[in-house]
């Protein structure tokens, strides 16, 4: 089975920088998401904190830090998507949106 494709907003871009001490367990984590998405993450779908999260899903990288994406083909068929930036891109796309510290994440900082 083929990888899906890559795409990152800039806020996920951002926290390279931010959480620089991560970096290698950030992109085992993402290499294993574009391998299969499906495996260990967790889809989310309710209200966290006032932003309607559902669409997306989580990743653990460790025991605090979370990844949350979008899998295109999954959050289309999501009609109160908030963060599908799916637009022009394949089903077989992954949106990375950001990454951080469990409460960070779920607020989408």
């Amino acid at each position: 089975m083929a990888e899906y494709a890559d795409f990152y907003e800039e806020c996920f871009r951002r926290n390279q920088d931010v959480y620089a001490h991560i970096r290698d367990r950030l992109k085992r984590k993402v290499n294993q998401i574009l391998r299969n998405p499906y495996h260990n993450t967790e889809r989310l779908g309710g209200v966290e904190k006032g932003l309607n999260l559902r669409g997306c899903r989580s990743a653990r990288i460790d025991r605090n830090f979370r990844i949350i994406f979008v899998i295109c083909e999954e959050c289309r068929k999501v009609e109160d998507c908030q963060y599908c930036f799916c637009d022009g891109l394949p089903d077989r796309a992954i949106v990375f949106l950001t990454f951080g510290p469990h409460k960070r994440a779920y607020q989408m900082k």
